[in-house]
């Protein structure tokens, strides 16, 4: 099985003025599938918008020819390594309860900032994110929706909201957020 250090640390070949897979492509690609694995090994099962077995796989790059590119049969055959390893992350026992970022407080939703208790986390089992993970995770999420900045979170109650700001203190980051229009 990959882990996520090996899918960053691979190299290609470089073709150039033959038939490659465009770089950029195949490197945002490799950005999601370790993005997805340290999810798998951080013990928990990747969070909506993460690469399953079958998106992997189902993966088209555009083809290079005058300018630099990856060898294609080298980037295929890591290809059919990741979809293997998904598939077995996919089929073995993981936890009940997917990565998440716990919910905002009621402070974090108050624009008076009068700090009330944390609510609960409602997912059993849930660890909340690293700020290197949510980063790392916001990043790739930013490259899928095509660049946009704009964060919404899920409040407990089913709603959403967007992001405004957020304070750090001794417990953490807190997100304030304004309901989503």
């Amino acid at each position: 099985m990959l882990t996520a250090q090996q899918v960053l640390d691979t190299t290609f070949t470089a073709t150039k003025f033959r038939e490659g897979y465009d770089v950029e492509q195949v490197d945002i690609y490799l950005d999601d599938v370790s993005a997805t694995f340290k999810a798998y090994e951080a013990g928990g099962r990747p969070g909506t918008g993460l690469l399953t077995s079958a998106a992997a796989g189902d993966v088209r790059f555009s083809a290079t020819k005058w300018r630099e590119g990856y060898e294609v049969t080298e980037v295929d055959e890591l290809i059919d390594a990741i979809v293997g390893t998904l598939r077995s992350y996919e089929s073995g026992p993981t936890p009940t309860s997917p990565l998440t970022v716990p919910h905002p407080t009621a402070a974090a939703r108050d624009d008076v900032g009068q700090q009330d208790a944390p609510a609960p986390d409602h997912a059993p089992g849930a660890r909340p994110l690293g700020i290197h993970d949510l980063t790392t995770q916001l990043q790739y999420a930013r490259v899928r929706a095509n660049g946009s900045d704009r964060l919404v979170v899920l409040l407990p109650d089913g709603s959403s909201a967007h992001v405004t700001a957020l304070d750090a203190g001794p417990q953490g980051i807190t997100l304030r957020t304004a309901p989503q229009e």
